[in-house]
């Protein structure tokens, strides 16, 4: 590999470490990942494009190798390489003032995941389709999708509500988001997570991510969602995308896909109450800062 890096990028690492997809190495004040990659070749077209037309620091800095390509095969395998500060830790004012999207990049057909009624909608579509496949072999899975779907199935209904009656402002404009947040792992600063979309995203994401690991309190909600300083608008957005349950989601895609166990889907089930009661505390929160439409199972007792 240190051959592989010397002829790509003319670097020469004393020492690379190698991760389940990825070699990482330290060089001067940065750290260097090379990863393998897992996307779309358009989907990295797409993300040259956008990372050229804005100032970013945040994100760590895509590598070009010495052919002037993002992309270097190694094995017969694409790799792309990344930079970033050893220091570079989660700050969470990267949520509160995300990075703009400049809007004649802001269409991007695979980067651009604003729509989340047609993405959504196609996989509780999917998700329907599979119901007779998974009865006998995944009996939990069957006995809780329903519900699940139902939840998805809400969401949707307030997306388009939202879309429908709310107006936009100027700071509704679309961002650099990430498909998902999670602090556990180096995602959050990787643009290999980068999709284009409504602000909320994130936010929404990152409170998902802090309910999974059970690292919330009530006043860190209060304070975060005065922080955000909101439209209307994105706060209905952020209720929407707290309601479709991804987290629900993510898990059994990975059980149908045999990557992890059924009983791992029994992390979230016994923890449903306990997001109902997170959920009704953000929207009436949320309620209390700028009205948004009503939920009514989501009302104040």
């Amino acid at each position: 590999m240190k051959n592989t890096l010397f002829y790509y990028y003319g670097l020469t690492p004393e020492k690379i470490i190698k991760k389940d997809n990825y070699y990482y190495f330290y060089l001067d004040n940065y750290i260097y990942y090379l990863y393998k990659v897992n996307r779309p070749l358009e989907y990295i077209n797409e993300l040259i494009i956008l990372l050229k037309s804005v100032y970013n620091n945040v994100f760590m800095m895509i590598i070009i190798n010495n052919n002037k390509e993002a992309l270097s095969i190694i094995n017969n395998n694409y790799y792309i390489l990344l930079k970033s500060p050893k220091n570079n830790k989660f700050n969470i004012n990267d949520i509160y003032n995300p990075i703009y999207c400049p809007k004649e990049v802001s269409n991007l057909k695979i980067l651009n995941h604003s729509n989340w009624n047609n993405l959504w909608s196609s996989k509780i579509d999917y998700f329907e389709y599979q119901k007779d496949y998974i009865k006998i072999k995944y009996k939990t899975l069957y006995q809780t999708l329903d519900y699940f779907i139902g939840l998805g199935e809400n969401a949707i209904s307030y997306f388009n509500a939202t879309n429908s009656y709310i107006n936009k402002d100027f700071n509704d404009a679309l961002v650099l988001s990430r498909r998902r947040v999670n602090l556990d792992d180096l995602s959050f600063y990787n643009p290999l997570n980068i999709v284009i979309d409504n602000k909320a995203r994130d936010s929404a994401e990152y409170l998902k991510y802090l309910f999974i690991i059970d690292n919330y309190t009530y006043d860190f909600l209060d304070n975060f969602i005065t922080n955000l300083n909101y439209s209307t608008y994105s706060y209905s957005l952020l209720i929407s995308r707290l309601l479709f349950p991804s987290h629900y989601f993510d898990i059994y895609e990975k059980i149908i896909n045999e990557t992890l166990k059924e009983k791992e889907i029994l992390n979230i089930l016994k923890r449903v109450d306990e997001y109902e009661k997170f959920l009704k505390y953000i929207y009436n929160l949320i309620n209390k800062k700028k009205p948004i439409l009503k939920i009514d199972w989501l009302e104040s007792n």
